[in-house]
Formats: structure tokens, C-alpha cells, sequence
């Protein structure tokens, strides 16, 4: 099983009797999620308990529940402070001290959702177990627990835990061997909503929050009125709110979250509104930007764009490959609801951790399947759940910029969402400027751009490199009246020496800047005086664009 420990969660205080456990008493604190092949440990899946709370608590009628299901906790008096191994039947005897959890449940693979509940039924602590942050690591392959590191912090999800550092691959009913003071983790934030029916909608939460401020009905302000809320368990880090009428199809508001606490009371200060509605007609979702032959280390990814008025529902679009017999069997856009809002983009990947390893990822990008694409070249559609085709966008490798001496990890942008996916001059390379790729935010090239005749500047005219944060760059600044420019910006003394080569023949964004910190090409400062900036530009059409700037550089 290749499972790994990513986030945690937990939420407000139960009323009652003040000897009623409390969220965070007790906590999973270590998880045995594969153990094959075994370092030196028994071959037995387990979780450990620790109780943080001062006060002995049996352990009697508790259960752990995961996706695989559940087990109920014999009796176990668990001292303050102590820890307890959580075992199946067969692998009890060897773990000390240990509570036999009999038959116990498998833990899932790479993505699962551990939770620790009261006999009352209260939920004390909640793990997301999730491989994906630990992924491609030596311990990854089996045989080492996954410990946490701070327990001060039980919801800080992947920052708070690591793979156990002991010789024997764990650290079952002890002290952690990665034990250690973690900084205070961010706050959640509000990430996006998404659509139930016509009147709920569900909000979505970067980090779990304190269940009792997340039911206040205050807390949730938009031009629509709502009428319930409830904080959705285990690991609350969604909740779903009624409203009072139903909205219409393609209805568009905006909702605010404000007066909120994370799972460990701490205040959340009000963040920016979320996009919320009712999803509509799909007819406007279009391919904008495939990367099928990656850089080593990151995956295949697709990116999608709502061009329309009204949000749609991502979740009710598939995709296909077309072959030389047709298309082949489709798969689903995403696995979970996703509304995607006017003027939004979503890149969907196997792997965004490793994506965004080798791209600036500036907007949002989303876990999926996506189809296997041929690196040479090929076709995709988009489709409705009835089968309709939505779009259809090609690649080939032929269609990067000439210019480029390699184009492994280079992404192909859409220029005109207006005009078909399918026509070869529709496709540009992702420029260099903005890294060969933009996943989840505007393509680095765009049809119907710029203005010819003033197509770049420069400023400040007077710039003095002095670290004072006034003026201390010089800015040259472009926007191209078309797709697919190179760029090459040199800079001249007042003898007419060159002096610095700012950009060489570089693959240019439409937009974009370079700065000028006054140092020549040896990384040597320059003297003060005036410098000419000549910039050309051009592209594979014979376009040539030129012009020449002059700068004062100022020194003490």
C-alpha cells in the first residue's frame, strides 16, 4: 500500500460533560500505512494514539473509521501523555503497548481519510492521508511509518508530517524520531464553491476550520440570502450552506466568508469573495494549452478556459483521443464537482506538485487523469456527458516555434479561443519568459494584441541602482501587436559600446518586461550617464519591429 499522511483536521468542542473528550485530547500520531517490504518492523498496517490531554481516557467504544471502514477500540486506560499502537488481531501480539483493533481496515492507496471518534460519537482528530506530497522518495516504496512532527499543530496537514527516521523504519508506541517545532502553519482560506443543486452550494476550505464558527449563519455574506449552514464532517473543511431561493441555471454571485476559525481556534481574518452559482450550458468550456511531451520530473497537462457568461460544471465533461478509427474511450474531466466561472482557467494533471516543480503554476491547478498523449502529435476532444462535442484541439510537434533548439516541457498555447482548436495557426509555443508553460492562468500568447506603433517602452527615463527602493531598476516593457515574437535587447554607452546584451533572440511573451539593474555584461557596475536600449523584435512571418530608447543612469 503506498499511502502517505497529508493533512489533518479537527473542530470545536463538544458541549456536555466537561469530562467529554475534547477535540485533539487524543491524536493519530504516527501511520504504518505500507508496510512492505519491512524495514525491521512486524509487517502490519497500524496507527498510533497519543493523548495530549491531561487526564487518563479509556479508549473503550472509540473507533477509527478510514474509506476501507472502520474499527471499535477495545477497553485501554491511556495515561497523559502515553501512547498506544492500534493493531489488527493478527499482528497484536507484536507491538507493545497496543490495543487490538481485531479484522481493523485496510488503509487505501495514495488517498484516504482517517478519522478518530468519541463513543459519543464526536470526532476527536481527522487525518487526510494523501501520497502525493511524499511521492518519488526512497521511503516511499514501503516499510517506513509516517510520523508528526508537531503536535501543537494537528491540522498543519504535509508540512507537520515526514517518513520515520528510525534504523527500524517506525516508532510504534514511543516518541517520535522526527519530533520537532514546526512554524505556525497559514491559515485556511476560501478556495472556491461549488454547486449541489438549486439551492445549496457547497464551500470549499484550503484547511480545516473550527466546526462551531463555521456553523455561524453571520459568517457568510453575499446578495443571496442563506438560511442554513452545516459544517460538513470529518475533516470540516467544507461546508454547505442553503439559501433561501433557488437559483436559476447559470446564476452568478458572490460570496464572503468572514469571522472564521481554523480547527485550532485560531482567527481567520476575512478573505477575498469566491465566485458562486448555478452551472449552465457548457457550449463555451475550450481547450487553451496542452503540454504532451514533458520535462523530466512532471507530467502530461491540459488546461480548459470558460470563455462564457455562466459557470459550468466540470465534472459532467469527459475527454477523448481521437485514433485512426475513431475516438477512444472517454474519461472524466475531474472525479469531483468543479465549477468553473466566466474568464477562468483550471490545468488538470496527474501530478501538480511535480508540474508546478517545473512551472510558475500562477493560477489553479486540479489533480486529474488526463489521457495519454503522443509527444509527436495527436487530436483531443472535450465532451458533454451526452455526448456532444464541445471542442476539439490538435498537436504536433512541428508547430513549435523554429526557433526553439528544444522542445521537451515546451506548451503549446491556443491563440484565438474563437477560432477551431483544430487549425495548425492557432498554436503557438509557450513563450520563455513566462518558463514554456502557464497552467491554470492567461497563455502567454493571445490573438489581437498590442498596438504596432507603440509596442514598447521604457521607464523610469532617470533610474540610480542604489537599493534606496526608489528607481532602482530600469523597466522595458512590450506588448506585440501579434503571437510568436523574439526579442533581443541591447544596451549601448554614450560611445556607442555595447555594454550589456539584456535578452538574446529570446522566445517573448506578448506581453511583458525586462529590467536593468546597471551592471554591464561582466556583472560589473557601470558608470553614471546616458545609455541608448535598442529592442528589436520579430517573428516567423518577416514582422520586424524596432525601436531605441535612451536611459540616464544616475550613481552617488
Amino acid at each position: 500500500m503506498h499511502v502517505i499522511v497529508c493533512a489533518c483536521a479537527l473542530m470545536s468542542a463538544p458541549c456536555g460533560d466537561s469530562l467529554s473528550p475534547l477535540p485533539h485530547d487524543v491524536i493519530i500520531h504516527e501511520i504504518m500505512a505500507d508496510p512492505s517490504p519491512p524495514v525491521s518492523l512486524p509487517e502490519y498496517e497500524f496507527i498510533e494514539l497519543r493523548n495530549l490531554s491531561s487526564r487518563t481516557i479509556n479508549l473503550a467504544g472509540w473507533k477509527v473509521r478510514g474509506n476501507g471502514g472502520s474499527a471499535t477500540l477495545p477497553a485501554f486506560s491511556l495515561a497523559p501523555g502515553g501512547y498506544v499502537v492500534v493493531s489488527p488481531r493478527k499482528g497484536a501480539a507484536l507491538f507493545q503497548p497496543v490495543v487490538d483493533a481485531g479484522s481493523f481496515f485496510a488503509l487505501h492507496n495514495e488517498e484516504d481519510l482517517l478519522s478518530l471518534e468519541s463513543p459519543s460519537g464526536s470526532v476527536i482528530h481527522v487525518v487526510t492521508v494523501d501520497m502525493r506530497p511524499f511521492s518519488g522518495s526512497f521511503k516511499s516504496s514501503g516499510g517506513w511509518s509516517l510520523e508528526m512532527k508537531d503536535p501543537a499543530f494537528p491540522c498543519a496537514g504535509a508540512l507537520n508530517w515526514a517518513f520515520s527516521n528510525d534504523p527500524s523504519g517506525g516508532t510504534p508506541g514511543r516518541a517520535n524520531s522526527v519530533a520537532a517545532q514546526i512554524p505556525e502553519p497559514p491559515l485556511p482560506v476560501l478556495l472556491r464553491s461549488s454547486s449541489v443543486d438549486s439551492l445549496r452550494i457547497r464551500l470549499h476550505f484550503s484547511a480545516p476550520l473550527d466546526s462551531a464558527s463555521a456553523a455561524a449563519m453571520a459568517a457568510y455574506v453575499s446578495e443571496r440570502v442563506v438560511t442554513g449552514v452545516i459544517p460538513e464532517p470529518p475533516a470540516y473543511q467544507t461546508v454547505l450552506l442553503t439559501l433561501a431561493e433557488p437559483m436559476p441555471r447559470g446564476a452568478l454571485f458572490q460570496l464572503r466568508a468572514s469571522g472564521l476559525k481554523d480547527c485550532t481556534g485560531r482567527a481567520m481574518p476575512a478573505g477575498d469573495p469566491v465566485p458562486c452559482g448555478r452551472p449552465s450550458s457548457p457550449e463555451n468550456i475550450v481547450i487553451t494549452e496542452i503540454l504532451p511531451d514533458p520535462a523530466a520530473g512532471a507530467d502530461d497537462f491540459l488546461e480548459v478556459h470558460n470563455k462564457g457568461l455562466h459557470p459550468v460544471e466540470l465534472a459532467e465533461l469527459r475527454w477523448a483521443v481521437r485514433a485512426d478509427d475513431g475516438w477512444k474511450a472517454p474519461s472524466p474531466v475531474v472525479r469531483r464537482p468543479w465549477l468553473l466561472f466566466p474568464g477562468e482557467y483550471l490545468a488538470l494533471s496527474p501530478a501538480p506538485e511535480a508540474l508546478c516543480r517545473q512551472y510558475a503554476c500562477l493560477g489553479r491547478v486540479e489533480t486529474a487523469t488526463v489521457p495519454a498523449l503522443s509527444a509527436e502529435s495527436g487530436r483531443i476532444g472535450l465532451f458533454a456527458i451526452d455526448g456532444r462535442l464541445l471542442d476539439e484541439a490538435l498537436w504536433d510537434r512541428k508547430l513549435h516555434d523554429p526557433g526553439l533548439a528544444v522542445t521537451k516541457g515546451v506548451a503549446f498555447e491556443r491563440l484565438d479561443f474563437n477560432m477551431p482548436g483544430t487549425a495548425p495557426s492557432n498554436w503557438h509555443s509557450a513563450a520563455s519568459t513566462a518558463g514554456f508553460g502557464t497552467p491554470g492562468y492567461a497563455n502567454s500568447h493571445r490573438a489581437g494584441v498590442g498596438v504596432e506603433g507603440n509596442w514598447c517602452n521604457l521607464a523610469p527615463g532617470t533610474f540610480s541602482p542604489d537599493n534606496d527602493g526608489l528607481d532602482d531598476l530600469a523597466w522595458i516593457t512590450w506588448e506585440f501587436p501579434a503571437p510568436g515574437f523574439r526579442l533581443d535587447v541591447r544596451i549601448f554607452d554614450a560611445a556607442g559600446r555595447a555594454v550589456r546584451h539584456l535578452a538574446n533572440n529570446i522566445s517573448a511573451a506578448d506581453r511583458g518586461k525586462l529590467s536593468w539593474n546597471g551592471l554591464a555584461d561582466n556583472g560589473l557596475p557601470l558608470p553614471k550617464g546616458s545609455y541608448a536600449v535598442k529592442i528589436a523584435a520579430w517573428n516567423g512571418n518577416g514582422r520586424q519591429l524596432s525601436r531605441k530608447l535612451a536611459v540616464v543612469l544616475l550613481r552617488d
